[in-house]
């Protein structure tokens, strides 16, 4: 154990907890440390690094979110087996022991989806609202948005009033890509980035784009609702991938015969894991073997508490076989409707040869304002701010859920994002547990409306956001929640 000895530098600006983290990832990525070996504890290493416990615990934490360790209950924390799995290169689709396609879950032929439940539309409607949609917009700068908004209309910027790039503003463009290498390790040109109008709206773009390679396109079993409605009409057949503990099922997504598979690796939605860095390996591996795309949708990426955000797959590509999608709704408000992909050369090409019948996808002034408020740094300081924002009220919620519920429900998904899963344990349906609740003036929100086949719905599950909730009323909700439920 003594030959884990990083140097730390205490002149960087780097955090030592990240120094730490990245020696050990980087020694296991050349495996300098085995599959199986077990790291010594935080008490031995703070020890020997002559460090407080903190750093050395942060460190630990994150790289067992990111995969490359697993702790063990009473023995340790041990070196995982990143490569566990690979498949060779060029290995056929659908060998091991995979069941075959005709008996797992297919999609209904049904696809009339549900309204869009994402949060009241009127305040009226209940006294604790726990939508998924709503943001919290106390910390939100507006006399600064405002005035970068107003500075669009001064004579002097009158091109912003016009048609722009259909690619984007181009200034923007070079912010997201320093944002993205920064904050998310994506590795892109400003060349590569497509600005859009929101999620789906790039999603919809790419899906047309993707259409002539796809017969057929997977995904996780649980999505977006609105990502499910344009799978749906994608016309081509989508295959439900079930998902694991530590991410998608890949032998079962061996067994199709895809084109593209739709992920979110950082952050599954709903069910919150992350993908370990030995399942996106595999991952990679196949895409690279099947000549596929995965489509990586990186929705609240930057809402990680406790440790460093996750860093994105499309950092491990090098084969130029992921396509990230981003949003900036979660950051920083849903009706701002910019988001970006970020095209392999290859498919950028076809992007530019495309038939455009626009002459932009999102709008000039809005993405003139947040090139500006990105280029002074306000972006990243608001995202920091609203990290430990939200981060309280995660701790809230759990704290009261623990408090009120106790044994009677399963939380799923903690540690990042803006919403948790509650799943019954007295046996209740989703549907009398949204019922009780809304009966209260409580809403929280059904998790079926997610699953691509009916049978692969968590039962009793249910969802419950805290980003749009004041914290203060984040623990008399859930009390009236318990009344509600029989507490």
């Amino acid at each position: 154990m003594h030959s884990l000895m990083p140097t730390i530098d205490d002149a960087s600006d780097v955090p030592v907890y990240m120094q730490l983290y990245v020696y050990i990832k980087d020694r296991i990525g050349a495996g300098q440390l085995k599959p199986g070996e077990k790291l010594p504890s935080v008490r031995l290493l703070a020890s020997l690094l002559g460090r407080s416990r903190t750093p050395v615990a942060l460190a630990y934490d994150q790289l067992v979110a990111e995969g490359y360790a697993v702790s063990r209950p009473r023995s340790g924390l041990f070196v995982a087996d990143i490569t566990a799995h690979l498949p060779e290169v060029g290995q056929p689709a659908g060998t091991g022991q995979t069941p075959p396609l005709s008996s797992r879950p297919q999609l209904a032929d049904n696809r009339a989806l549900p309204p869009r439940a994402y949060h009241a539309a009127d305040a009226a409607e209940a006294d604790y609202d726990f939508g998924y949609g709503a943001v919290d917009l106390s910390q939100f700068p507006h006399g600064r948005w405002r005035k970068l908004v107003g500075d669009c209309f001064l004579p002097e910027n009158g091109r912003t009033l016009l048609y722009g790039d259909y690619q984007g503003d181009a200034g923007l463009r070079e912010e997201i890509a320093a944002y993205l290498l920064h904050a998310r390790g994506v590795r892109c040109s400003p060349a590569q980035i497509v600005v859009g109008a929101g999620t789906y709206h790039s999603l919809d773009l790419l899906l047309q784009l993707l259409r002539p390679r796809l017969g057929e396109i997977a995904a996780e079993e649980a999505v977006n609702d609105g990502v499910k409605s344009l799978l749906l009409q994608a016309g081509v057949p989508v295959k439900p991938i079930r998902l694991a503990p530590d991410g998608i099922r890949i032998e079962e997504l061996r067994a199709t015969s895809a084109q593209a598979v739709y992920v979110t690796p950082s952050h599954q939605f709903p069910y919150g894991m992350t993908t370990s860095i030995a399942k996106r390996m595999q991952l990679l591996a196949w895409a690279k073997a099947q000549d596929a795309y995965i489509i990586e949708n990186d929705y609240d990426g930057e809402f990680r508490y406790g440790g460093k955000p996750i860093p994105s797959l499309q950092g491990l590509d090098s084969a130029g076989r992921v396509i990230y999608l981003g949003t900036f709704s979660k950051a920083l408000f849903p009706s701002l409707r910019l988001s970006y992909l970020v095209l392999p050369l290859e498919l950028l090409a076809d992007f530019r040869a495309m038939d455009h019948s626009y002459d932009q996808l999102a709008s000039p002034i809005f993405q003139s304002a947040l090139r500006q408020f990105m280029r002074a740094g306000d972006f990243e300081r608001y995202i920091r701010r609203m990290r430990i924002v939200y981060g309280r009220k995660q701790d809230a919620m759990l704290t009261a859920v623990r408090e009120e519920l106790g044994e009677r429900a399963e939380v799923i998904g903690q540690g990042s994002g803006l919403h948790l899963l509650l799943r019954d344990r007295d046996g209740r349906s989703e549907e009398q547990l949204v019922a009780a609740a809304k009966s209260a003036r409580v809403l929280v929100y059904p998790t079926s409306i997610y699953a691509l086949a009916p049978e692969l719905a968590a039962p009793g599950t249910v969802l419950l956001g805290y980003g749009g909730i004041p914290i203060e009323r984040v623990g008399p909700g859930i009390c009236r929640l318990a009344e509600a439920w029989g507490r």
